[in-house]
C-alpha cells in the first residue's frame, strides 16, 4: 500500500474544461459557486471579473487562479 499523496485535479474532466460543480442559482455562475478543472480539482468561485474570466480558489491547495472560459449558452454571470 502506498503512503504518497494523491494528485491533485480531477483528471477525470478533459484538459480545458471548466465543469460546474454546483451553482447557489440555476443557470447563474456567481461567487461562491462551485466547479473543477483537470489540474485544480474543485475550485470555490471568487469573483466573475468578466464574461470570460473567473477567479476562483482551489479547495485542495488553498491557491488563487484566473481562469479565462467561453461559457456554453444558457448561461449567465451573475457578477460580471
Amino acid at each position: 500500500m502506498s503512503s504518497g499523496r494523491q494528485p491533485y485535479g480531477a483528471p477525470w474532466i478533459p484538459l480545458g474544461v471548466v465543469r460546474v460543480v454546483k451553482l447557489k442559482r440555476e443557470g447563474a455562475l456567481s461567487s461562491g459557486d462551485l466547479v473543477a478543472t483537470h489540474n485544480l480539482g474543485t475550485c470555490a468561485v471568487v469573483s466573475v471579473q468578466s464574461t470570460h474570466t473567473i477567479l476562483v480558489r482551489s479547495l485542495e491547495t488553498d491557491t488563487y487562479h484566473q481562469l479565462h472560459c467561453v461559457f456554453g449558452p444558457g448561461v449567465s454571470l451573475s457578477d460580471a
